[in-house]
């Protein structure tokens, strides 16, 4: 090779080595999720990624993504999954004091209070939804994607026992989230929109079949009508 391709090779070695050190810092959940060895996680198979190779946080895993096939009747998405046995782990891949975390389509991490079977469920909800839905995904309000995971994961922190009402709060306040930012509604810190969400889409799925109104919406939204159309 002339020297000047060599040189030319180099420079470009070298550029692609300092992006990629900007985004390690500026962006590690980023870098986590694109190499989650770099971060002291071990592989358990299957795209799990773990700090301490425990069994225990695979069958989670296998349990959670049950739950998605089941409300389903099967799963399309296939998500890299972090999971941290510490906080200090959490936080060298861009955690906060979040529980877990689904990101787009493609992966999820999880923090040590969150490697349970609920947390699991509640963020692969969020990633088999958007996964479904493709370019349509922000057809669909956040508060409208929260609740339904909080009930694919059937989290007893805001939901009744199934059988009966889900709503732990009255129906008429619950309507409060539809119209709000999810972003910005309600105290910092707080969890109360969770029971907001959850209560006004476990109405709109009795209201539409269960599950199987799930999909009919989804085909819906990917044929370009807007949720509203669908209300």
């Amino acid at each position: 090779m002339p020297k000047r391709r060599w040189i030319i090779t180099g420079v470009v070695a070298g550029l692609l080595g300092l992006a990629i050190g900007a985004t390690a810092v500026a962006a590690p959940s980023i870098a986590a999720i694109a190499c989650p060895q770099c971060y002291g996680l071990s592989s358990l198979g299957d795209g799990v990624y773990a700090e301490r190779d425990d069994e225990a946080y695979h069958r989670i895993v296998t349990a959670a993504e049950q739950r998605i096939s089941d409300f389903y009747g099967g799963r399309t998405s296939d998500a890299r999954v972090l999971i941290c046995a510490t906080p200090e782990c959490y936080r060298s891949i861009g955690g906060g004091g979040e529980k877990g975390q689904a990101f787009g389509r493609w992966a999820l991490r999880l923090s040590p209070d969150g490697a349970n079977e609920t947390i699991a469920t509640h963020e692969l909800a969020h990633i088999e939804l958007h996964k479904r839905l493709g370019s349509a995904s922000e057809s669909v309000p956040d508060w409208f994607d929260e609740g339904l995971a909080v009930l694919i994961s059937e989290d007893a922190r805001y939901l009744n026992p199934a059988g009966g009402d889900r709503c732990r709060v009255p129906y008429a306040e619950a309507t409060a989230i539809t119209g709000a930012d999810w972003a910005t509604f309600g105290a910092v810190g707080s969890d109360h929109k969770y029971l907001l969400a959850a209560c006004v889409v476990s109405h709109w799925l009795d209201e539409h079949g269960g599950p199987p109104g799930i999909l009919t919406m989804i085909g819906d939204l990917r044929a370009g009508k807007t949720f509203t159309e669908l209300q």
